[in-house]
C-alpha cells in the first residue's frame, strides 16, 4: 500500500545513512488529524494494549491539545520499501508493502490513541480535531537487514536477535527433525528467511499445550500468548526442565490440531447448539475487522500435503487458548507424551462448545481477541472442561461394557 500524509516541508528533515548508503531516513512532524488508520502493525510484536494505562495517558496528553505532544511523546518509528516528500502537494509518501517487515516498529500504543482519539472527535462532530497536536515521525526505508538489530536496541519485548542465534546454536533441531520436511519446508527459524512460518509462532503453540511447563492447576498459562521471548527461554533451556523434547512425537500432530481449529471454527461455531441454535460466525464484526495479512492468517500449511485456503481468520488471541485447553488430553509415557484420546475426533465432537466459550469472552472483552489471549480465566474454564467432558465420556464407554 502507499499512504500519502500532509507534512510541511518545514517539519521535515531527510537523509541517507553515513554507512548504509540504500537506507534512507527521514523526520518529520505530522499533524495527528492527519494520522491514517490502517497503518499496519506488522514488525512490531508488542500488541497494544488498548485499554490499558500506557493509551490512557497518551490520549489525554493528546486531548489537552497543548501543542507538545510531540515533545512529551517518543513518537512513531516506521520500516517502509520507500519514502518520498511530493513538494507540490506538501505530502508524505510511505511505500509499505504487505509483507511483515513493513510498518510500525516501535509507537503502536501511539498509534492507537491517535487513531481511536481523532475518531472519536470527529463522531462528535469536530471536522478538525487537535489542530495544535503533533507527532514525530521516524521513517526507516530499506532497513529490512538490519531490522532484528534495530528491534533489539530499541527495546523490543520480544528480541529477534536471540531467535537467530537459538537456530545456529542448533536449538530447534530435534522440533524440526520431529517434525519432518514436509513441515519444516514452511518454517522461518531465521529472521531473514522466506518461509511463511516464523518458529516463534510454533513455539508458542508448543508452550501453550506442555502439561509440565502448565500443569492443571497453572494460573500462568496465558504467558504463552503474551510472552513470545519467555516461551522462547523456556524452550531452549539446555537443561530441557520443562520436557519439550517429550513432545517430539505428537509435535507434527499439535501443529496440525493448530491448524485444523481454526480450519473448523466457523462449522464449530455455526453448528447447532443443546437448544438447536445454530451460529453465525460471519455476521460478527470481530471475523472482519483484520484486513491486512487476512489471507496469510487463513492459510494452513499443516493440514494437507499443500497450503489449504480458509475463509474467515481467527487470530492468535482466540486460538492459543483453545489448543492450550488440549494438554489435558496427553499423558506420559516413560519419557514421551501420548494422547489419551484422538485430538481431531475430540474436537469434531467438542469443539462447538470450546469455540462458542471463546467467542464469548471475546463479546465480554468489548471484541478484543488480545484481551481474551491474555485471560487466564479462559485457559483454565477451557482446560477444565476439556477434563471434564473426556472424564465423562471414558466413565460411559466403561459403564457401556459391563
Amino acid at each position: 500500500m502507499v499512504l500519502t500524509i500532509p507534512a510541511s516541508q518545514e517539519h521535515l528533515r531527510s537523509f541517507k545513512d553515513p554507512n548504509r548508503s540504500k537506507i534512507r531516513i527521514m523526520h518529520a512532524l505530522v499533524g495527528v488529524r492527519h494520522w491514517p488508520e490502517d497503518v499496519p502493525l506488522d514488525p512490531d510484536p508488542r500488541v497494544p494494549k488498548v485499554k490499558g494505562p500506557v493509551v490512557k495517558k497518551i490520549s489525554g496528553s493528546l486531548k489537552s491539545n497543548d501543542g507538545r505532544f510531540h515533545l512529551l511523546n517518543r513518537g512513531i518509528t516506521l520500516s517502509v520499501k520507500g519514502v518520498e516528500f511530493d513538494a507540490e502537494q506538501s505530502v508524505i509518501r510511505l511505500n509499505i508493502p504487505d509483507k511483515d517487515s513493513y510498518g510500525i516498529i516501535d509507537g503502536g500504543h501511539t498509534d492507537h490513541a491517535i487513531v481511536n482519539t481523532v475518531r472519536a472527535l470527529r463522531e462528535q462532530g469536530d471536522d478538525e480535531p487537535l489542530p495544535n497536536q503533533y507527532v514525530h515521525l521516524e521513517i526507516l526505508s530499506r532497513i529490512e537487514h538490519d531490522l532484528a538489530d534495530i528491534a533489539e536496541a530499541r527495546n523490543y519485548s520480544v528480541q529477534l536477535k536471540p531467535w537467530s542465534l537459538a537456530a545456529y546454536r542448533e536449538k530447534f533441531d530435534w522440533f524440526l527433525d520431529a517434525l519432518g520436511d514436509d513441515y519444516r519446508r514452511h518454517i522461518k527459524v531465521s529472521e531473514n528467511d522466506e518461509q511463511p512460518i516464523g518458529v516463534l509462532d510454533l513455539i508458542q503453540i508448543m508452550c501453550a499445550i506442555n502439561p509440565v511447563l502448565y500443569p492443571a492447576n497453572s494460573t500462568s498459562v496465558n504467558e504463552a500468548y503474551k510472552n513470545v521471548g519467555k516461551c522462547l527461554g523456556y524452550f531452549i533451556d539446555d537443561e530441557d526442565q520443562y520436557r519439550f523434547r517429550g513432545l517430539a512425537p505428537i509435535a507434527r500432530d499439535v501443529l496440525r490440531l493448530y491448524d485444523y481449529v481454526r480450519y473448523n471454527w466457523k462449522r464449530a461455531y455455526n453448528s447447532e447448539d443443546d437448544l438447536g441454535r445454530r451460529g453465525r460466525l460471519g455476521a460478527r464484526n470481530v471475523m472482519h475487522t483484520r484486513q491486512r495479512n487476512r489471507s496469510a492468517l487463513t492459510t494452513y500449511y499443516f493440514l494437507d500435503k499443500t497450503p489449504v485456503q480458509g475463509e474467515l481468520p481467527v487470530e492468535k488471541g482466540f486460538a492459543i487458548p483453545v489448543i492450550s485447553s488440549f494438554r489435558a488430553l496427553l499423558e506420559p509415557k516413560g519419557n514421551k507424551y501420548v494422547w489419551y484420546t484422538d485430538p481431531f475426533k475430540y474436537f469434531d465432537e467438542h469443539g462447538s462448545h470450546l469455540v462458542k466459550y471463546v467467542m464469548t469472552a471475546n463479546d465480554l472483552s468489548g471484541n478484543d481477541p488480545h484481551q481474551v489471549g491474555r485471560d487466564s480465566q479462559v485457559y483454565t474454564s477451557l482446560y477444565s472442561e476439556v477434563r471434564r467432558w473426556y472424564l465423562e465420556g471414558k466413565v460411559a464407554s466403561l459403564e457401556a461394557r459391563e
